[in-house]
């Protein structure tokens, strides 16, 4: 069946796309780093997780990319100002080791509770459905920026001279991922307001 086009999509700013890309290569993590953890705080906001599940899995972040070699004022910077400013200075074999069991509790399938991938409890106890809500968040973010992608860049690219509609991307993405449309269309109707504003910020979205 061929794909209906449909009017052209919001202008971008290219010039400025190729001035933030370049921005971003060369502070990528931190940047990375800043949106992830602007993302618990947001979902602490909505009680999607409490302030101890965004503790334990920002210190890992911040843990691991401070072994990777990042300056610690560079990683206070990447914090939601919520956070506060205050600091202490910890050992880093004792943060590893935190890091450690909660990156085994987050990867593990539901088989290994918390208080088992810390060694504080026996099989069976402790287990958590926050660890589900936070990959079912970033499975929507990550959908959600698939359609964004194709329609925003949609008649940029010498693949795809033409535009296409937001529907036309929406369906693109569904067959990709083998989702449903409707499934598809609630994910990026969730949020892509708030990623269209964010861009809208930066320069590189012109209009509504």
């Amino acid at each position: 069946m061929k794909l209906s086009r449909k009017k052209r999509t919001p202008p971008l700013d290219l010039g400025k796309l190729q001035e933030i890309k370049s921005q971003n290569r060369s502070a990528g993590k931190l940047t990375a780093l800043s949106s992830y953890l602007s993302l618990l705080e947001k979902m602490k906001n909505e009680q999607s997780l409490n302030a101890q599940f965004i503790s334990l899995e920002a210190l890992a972040r911040i843990t691991a990319a401070r072994i990777e070699g990042y300056e610690e004022s560079n990683l206070l910077g990447s914090c939601p100002d919520s956070w506060g400013h205050e600091t202490i200075r910890v050992p880093l074999p004792l943060l590893i080791m935190l890091k450690d069991a909660w990156d085994k509790y987050r990867s593990a399938d539901g088989s290994v509770s918390l208080g088992e991938s810390f060694h504080i409890e026996g099989k069976g106890q402790g287990k958590s459905k926050m660890k589900h809500a936070l990959e079912q968040r970033l499975k929507e973010h990550r959908i959600m920026n698939a359609v964004e992608a194709d329609y925003l860049a949609s008649g940029y690219t010498p693949e795809d001279p033409d535009p296409i509609s937001l529907e036309v991307a929406i369906e693109q993405v569904a067959e990709a991922e083998e989702l449903s449309a409707e499934t598809v269309r609630k994910y990026h109707k969730k949020h892509s307001k708030r990623l269209r504003e964010e861009l809208k910020s930066e320069g590189l979205l012109k209009g509504d």
